[in-house]
């Protein structure tokens, strides 16, 4: 559904406020009468961060059984009563969260929530479906295990971050991990974290607050709070000392992806912005990027490049990736340095700052044409803390960043001394 921008561009939104139920759960709420549906989405502090050492990918194992069936529902109960209504429920295993999307109409939003609710509190854990999730598991692993790029990435985070780091291992675990996990597991991982105390919902749509609470309410008010949450945060990973560069033989490929990557910025360090018009001026999301520009469009060297800053409660890699022929793979990778060298050497023109920050605060509000789209921005400044007003806000933000900001982060974060530096697929010679 669209909104009526105004005389300044901006998205004409939703009226928005905060509730917490006495058992901790956090809703926060957005109204939009523009028709009759809603979005549900929502966050479970239960992501992979949380995964033992020996278990790699319990987590998501766990975040998998979801929908797999209740204490009061099968499976297929569960899929029916939403399936009824033309609603869906989709649960999805993150490296810090685990993530709730639902669309429904609003008239619905009882039935939605007692499924919600049921499926959150109560999974059954049956034998049965634990063997079909875990199967399911370890084909995703084995699809990873052939893509160039993922390898590729992986293998740079286990270069940032040292084992025993939460970022070190990947999210989904390993053949070997997935085969140990047990039903005790999943049920001992679910009670350590899964409570209403580590859930936030953001509903909006067409729902009045006062009645969506009581709904609420009824549908999660008997699921008791964990007494002692486990802390929702990621330690701090030490810079590297040094250049570590590493090749991945994969047969059969005809790309190799190379990955460059040093450790970023957390979403709630204050220096966030400066790091992510940096990054976004590298290469992260657009056709006319310096790494675009040079790599692909003027030498030829690569298939794509782009650069992706990953931050959240823990600061997460910066990764440069490219794909290109097994014959460029060593000029791609001289390229990527090249564009990092001149990040650091000057960094952005005052054109190009001023580029990015019109691209990123024209697109924000087309993020805002949709209820989950709201949603999304609503649950991101919950989780970290950035206010109820950071909607109206993001704009007068960006515009706040300075060329010497950005200068600065480039100089604080990226490196030609100490990165790492992976390429996986079929090497040439």
């Amino acid at each position: 559904m669209s909104r009526a921008a105004g005389a300044s561009g901006r998205a004409v939104l939703p009226h928005h406020t905060r509730a917490v139920l006495a058992n901790g759960l956090t809703v926060i709420f957005g109204r939009n009468d523009a028709n009759p549906t809603l979005a549900l989405y929502g966050v479970v502090k239960a992501g992979a961060i949380f995964d033992p050492a020996a278990k790699t990918g319990l987590a998501s194992f766990t975040a998998s059984m979801l929908d797999r069936g209740t204490a009061s529902r099968t499976s297929l109960e569960q899929a029916e009563a939403l399936e009824d209504l033309g609603a869906s429920l989709h649960f999805e295993g993150g490296a810090e969260t685990v993530s709730i999307s639902c669309t429904a109409l609003s008239e619905d939003l009882g039935t939605v929530l007692a499924v919600l609710a049921d499926a959150l509190s109560a999974p059954a854990f049956a034998s049965d479906q634990i063997e079909k999730a875990r199967d399911e598991q370890i084909v995703r692993v084995r699809v990873h295990e052939e893509h160039t790029g993922i390898r590729a990435s992986r293998a740079a985070n286990q270069i940032l971050y040292p084992k025993g780091h939460p970022f070190h291992e990947s999210p989904i675990g390993t053949e070997e991990s997935l085969r140990s996990v047990t039903r005790d597991d999943l049920v001992a991982f679910h009670a350590r974290h899964y409570g209403p105390n580590t859930t936030v919902l953001a509903l909006v749509g067409d729902v009045e607050q006062e009645k969506a609470l009581q709904t609420i309410e009824a549908a999660f008010g008997a699921w008791g709070p964990l007494a002692s949450p486990p802390a929702f945060e990621v330690p701090r990973s030490k810079p590297l000392a040094r250049i570590t560069q590493k090749a991945i033989p994969m047969k059969g490929k005809s790309q190799v992806d190379v990955v460059y990557a040093v450790p970023g910025v957390a979403r709630t360090d204050p220096g966030y912005y400066g790091v992510m018009l940096m990054n976004y001026i590298l290469g992260g999301g657009s056709l006319s990027s310096r790494l675009m520009d040079n790599l692909r469009d003027r030498q030829g060297l690569v298939y794509g490049v782009y650069s992706n800053l990953s931050a959240g409660i823990g600061a997460g890699p910066i990764q440069i990736h490219g794909g290109t022929n097994p014959a460029n793979a060593e000029r791609t990778a001289e390229g990527i340095l090249t564009e990092v060298r001149g990040m650091l050497a000057k960094g952005p023109t005052r054109s190009e700052l001023d580029e990015a920050k019109s691209y990123l605060t024209g697109v924000f509000p087309v993020r805002l044409e949709t209820n989950g789209g709201v949603a999304n921005q609503l649950l991101g400044a919950e989780l970290y803390g950035l206010g109820m007003d950071y909607i109206e806000r993001y704009p007068s933000i960006l515009e706040g960043v300075t060329l010497e900001d950005v200068r600065a982060a480039a100089g604080q974060y990226l490196s030609l001394d100490a990165y790492a530096l992976v390429t996986a697929g079929t090497h040439a010679g």
